[in-house]
């Protein structure tokens, strides 16, 4: 699990901080028993969660209906706008706006019943254009205080109390708990590498003087470059560009000769053979020969060509220069040097590294090779974010390369490596991530995020919320993990609403004491 950094001193100064919804106390801080009983009403929507109390209403008497409004999509109190309550009640329909919150997320509107008897509210709720009509239920009507105050009404859910307030705070959110399939998988130690071919070096051939490129800007780090680009010019020490085009120059000209001696034979071997004067195979041969005359000259020639005078042909006394060009087309990774430094021979000087697609590799004890799945999908959980993962194999953006086949006598591990796609840039060279491989156990079951988990002891926890401002703390029975889900195999049923963030905040309200059973006086 992971460390919770809020400090329990902090964290218990922001819970006690919020007094606007606590009910008076008398001198020995008890809640004082002899107030109206109040009823409760929460309601949850894709967007909304409304959490109202109210007295019992009296016909014809102003009935104060406090009305919590939470944004679930941002998690914070609704801080302005109007809402109106419609109340139903066969063919009697009345209206109730209220202008604002009286305080941030929290509407105060004194709703006056117009008779007595059960009525349907609604409350709308003005969302990006249209009105979200969230359904209160019925409230019954009394016909006077007397009846009121002997009304029965139902208790609240009973567990742990935290406010409104103490959840806006904190930014608390609990979801449905909804059933899904989890898949076991191993987790193991991973590195990202580069791709074979997608990662070059370019040395100096010889020592020398780094020269800038005439008429185009200094080569730099993170500039993209195509196969062949010019990234720098190198001035060789005098004696080794003696030597080195000479040797160039010589083998040129063998590879030259060779070319015309061997087009010359193969010129006339095909005519004779036209003649039927040489056999087929003669004829192949002496083509094969031309071929490998070719690329011998082209290669010397291409060698001969990384010579060149500055200024061009047309200067002969301008001093000797030789082209360094990206070998693969990618990303200038590095760079050892830059003009006028003067760099060893075989020194490297330019690196270029093709990001868009990398190499995870990983190793499998032995004793897990058995357990892995068929398809042995795989997502990896980045260093710095933890419960956050990332598929490297889904939709097709990915592969698995290779599962070794021999076991390392020292380790007892088999190699394991992928391939993906990396188009954002999300993985560096020589990065360690954690790796999670599928196996072949897989269940359809109820699931909960691992953010709703807390560790209580040996014991794991979460909170479900079964009121506005109630939440029972159940003990869990985990099974497999899946990227970032836990399986519940007891303490959960689907459809609850289980806390997946503020969940710690909740467990230190629930130990402190801090806050009160349930109930406000607003």
């Amino acid at each position: 699990m992971r460390t919770h950094t809020i400090s329990l001193a902090l964290l218990s100064a922001m819970l006690l901080g919020s007094t606007g919804c606590r009910k008076p106390a008398d001198d020995h801080g008890h809640d004082h028993g002899d107030e109206p009983k109040t009823a409760q009403i929460s309601v949850w929507t894709e967007r909304h969660e409304v959490f109202a109390e109210h007295r019992a209403p009296v016909v014809n008497k102003a009935t104060t209906f406090i009305t919590h409004v939470t944004d679930l999509h941002t998690l914070e109190p609704r801080r302005e706008g109007m809402v109106k309550f419609i109340l139903r009640q066969g063919e009697t329909v009345a209206e109730h706006p209220q202008a604002g919150p009286a305080r941030p997320g929290i509407y105060m509107p004194g709703i006056l019943f117009p008779k007595t008897g059960d009525w349907k509210v609604t409350l709308l709720i003005p969302t990006g254009g249209s009105n979200e009509p969230v359904e209160l239920g019925t409230v019954r009507v009394h016909a006077d205080e007397h009846s009121a105050e002997h009304a029965e009404i139902a208790d609240g859910p009973e567990g742990v109390s935290f406010l409104k307030e103490q959840q806006w705070k904190v930014l608390s959110k609990a979801e449905p708990v909804t059933r899904r399939r989890l898949v076991e998988r191993l987790r193991v130690a991973a590195r990202v590498r580069a791709k074979p071919g997608h990662i070059a070096t370019l040395a100096a051939p010889v020592s020398g003087q780094l020269v800038a490129v005439p008429g185009q800007p200094a080569s730099r780090p993170g500039q993209r470059v195509e196969a062949g680009t010019l990234l720098a010019l190198l001035k060789p020490n005098f004696s080794e560009a003696g030597a080195k085009v000479a040797e160039a120059q010589a083998e040129f000209a063998t590879a030259k000769a060779g070319l015309d001696q061997a087009e010359a034979a193969y010129d006339r071997t095909r005519k004779l053979a036209a003649e039927q004067a040489k056999s087929v195979r003669e004829l192949q041969e002496a083509e094969l020969a031309h071929q490998s005359a070719k690329a011998r000259y082209s290669a010397a020639a291409g060698l001969l060509a990384t010579f060149r005078q500055a200024g061009g042909a047309s200067s002969p006394d301008a001093p000797l220069l030789m082209e360094l060009r990206a070998p693969i087309a990618g990303v200038l990774n590095s760079m050892a040097a830059g003009p006028g430094e003067v760099v060893a021979a075989n020194q490297p000087v330019f690196s270029v590294l093709n990001p868009e697609t990398v190499w995870i590799a990983a190793s499998i004890p032995e004793s897990g090779v058995s357990r892995l799945g068929r398809a042995m999908d795989a997502a990896v959980e980045l260093p710095g974010e933890p419960g956050r993962f990332l598929s490297i194999t889904a939709d097709g953006r990915g592969q698995l390369l290779s599962l070794g086949l021999e076991v390392d006598a020292a380790t007892r591990t088999v190699p394991l490596l992928y391939e993906t796609a990396n188009l954002d840039g999300r993985f560096r060279i020589g990065q360690n991530v954690t790796l999670l491989v599928e196996t072949a156990r897989a269940e359809e079951s109820v699931a909960v995020p691992e953010s709703a988990l807390v560790e209580e002891g040996d014991q794991l926890v979460a909170f479900v919320q079964v009121g506005g401002e109630t939440f029972e703390k159940r003990e869990i029975r985990a099974g497999i993990r899946d990227t970032g889900f836990v399986q519940v195999l007891d303490g959960i049923k689907a459809g609850e609403r289980v806390v997946t963030k503020g969940a710690y905040a909740i467990r230190l309200s629930s130990i402190s004491g801090a806050i009160p059973a349930h109930g406000h006086a607003h």
